[in-house]
């Protein structure tokens, strides 16, 4: 018959508290003792959370209101009435400028400008939205209009550094970029530069809509669409063409 053994617990371990217990007791007694700096990190905690619940709601808030006042104004600008249009791009810009809308509100300023032969005004809202990187395509369009506002306060050289950045992007503008290119060398008295631009335009562009205009402008510089050049690739080439031409 097995022998059970038990084993004996002294008076001392029964009058030892429980770990979980001591440690109960110990939070609390901290708690006691610290209850005024307890109350005030709560507090702090409290005031913490609410405030960036609510600067967070207040930016979403901001940001509806933006986007809702942004696409007003579009709607202005596209049924031309440039007063409203300006004063909504205008209050968007200054009230934004870190905004993503703020930011493009300038182009758009710059586009209500130059719709009402303001390009001076125009140039200068371009030349803050390009201070600050943006979309590619914007970037080409602003560059582009940059030109265009350049161009017509007779700033031709201005105009055609304006042009050429734009063209050298890929998008929408490219080619009224490389047109605007060309005819800003003429204005600055590049004759031989427009020309061999125009022409370079027409290589590069067999198809495009702006082909007459093109042609139109090298007419009025007495130029031909193609330079001619009659290329000989080797002397018995040019031997051959004699013989040719004595028969």
């Amino acid at each position: 018959m097995a022998v059970t053994s038990h084993r004996k617990i002294s008076r001392k371990a029964l009058k030892q508290p429980d770990e979980f217990v001591s440690i109960l007791e110990w939070i609390g007694d901290f708690i006691t003792a610290n209850l005024v700096q307890v109350i005030i990190g709560a507090i702090v905690v409290i005031v913490v959370i609410v405030v960036a619940f609510a600067g967070s709601f207040y930016l979403q808030h901001r940001q509806r209101i933006a986007s809702e006042q942004f696409y007003r104004t579009i709607n202005a600008l596209s049924d031309k009435d440039y007063k409203s249009a300006q004063q909504g791009f205008g209050t968007l810009a200054r009230n934004d400028p870190g905004h993503t809308l703020g930011h493009l509100a300038r182009f758009y300023l710059a586009v209500t400008y130059l719709a009402q032969n303001q390009p001076a005004a125009a140039r200068s809202a371009l030349q803050k939205y390009l201070a600050k990187s943006g979309d590619r395509w914007f970037q080409q369009m602003a560059l582009t209009q940059l030109g265009v506002a350049n161009e017509e306060l007779r700033d031709y050289h201005d105009a055609h550094s304006a042009y050429v950045k734009a063209a050298r992007l890929n998008g929408p503008e490219q080619v009224r970029a490389e047109i605007g290119a060309a005819r800003t060398l003429a204005l600055t008295g590049d004759r031989q530069g427009a020309i061999a631009a125009y022409q370079q335009f027409l290589r590069e562009n067999p198809f495009a809509q702006q082909r007459a205009e093109v042609i139109e402008a090298l007419a009025q510089m007495g130029a031909p669409p193609q330079p001619l050049v009659q290329k000989i690739s080797s002397p018995a080439a040019a031997g051959t063409m004699t013989e040719t031409r004595d028969h």
